[in-house]
């Protein structure tokens, strides 16, 4: 498959909850779309909250994404973590801190995982060049 393919990648992740009752766990998808990056997220219920709430969304810009780093374990990628430049952007996700969110994958989202470095890579880089034909016909 082609990195320039207009088709998204989707990744289904969870966040662990960060007390030892499971208050704030967080379950999501992550959507790698053509122009922007889609990240649906909601807490899961757990003994204190037996509903679970209504899934948000989130829309990050490729120029907001600064750092992708995939965690591997056993030669399978577990984790993404991903860094955001304005970390305003997911301060209500509980577990994120400072723009960096960890993000544990699901099983079934291992195999698409693959395809995601050089895809993002080509995303950004395309937004860079076109910040800088913007400055440049700016200056002109």
């Amino acid at each position: 498959m082609s990195v320039t393919e207009t088709e998204p990648i989707n990744l289904w992740f969870f966040l662990p909850a960060s007390d030892p009752l499971g208050r704030d766990e967080v379950a999501g998808k992550l959507r790698f779309m053509a122009e922007k990056v889609e990240l649906h997220w909601r807490r899961k219920g757990n003994v204190f909250r037996s509903d679970d709430e209504v899934m948000t969304k989130i829309d990050l810009p490729y120029g907001e994404i600064e750092h992708v780093e995939l965690v591997k374990k056993w030669w399978k990628i577990r984790k993404i973590v991903l860094r955001v430049g304005d970390p305003t952007l997911v301060a209500e996700i509980p577990g994120v801190s400072m723009g960096k969110l960890e993000l544990h994958l699901d099983q079934r989202s291992t195999l698409e995982a693959k395809r995601l470095v050089s895809f993002i890579d080509f995303r950004r880089s395309i937004f860079l060049l076109d910040e800088q034909t913007k400055l440049l016909t700016g200056l002109s």
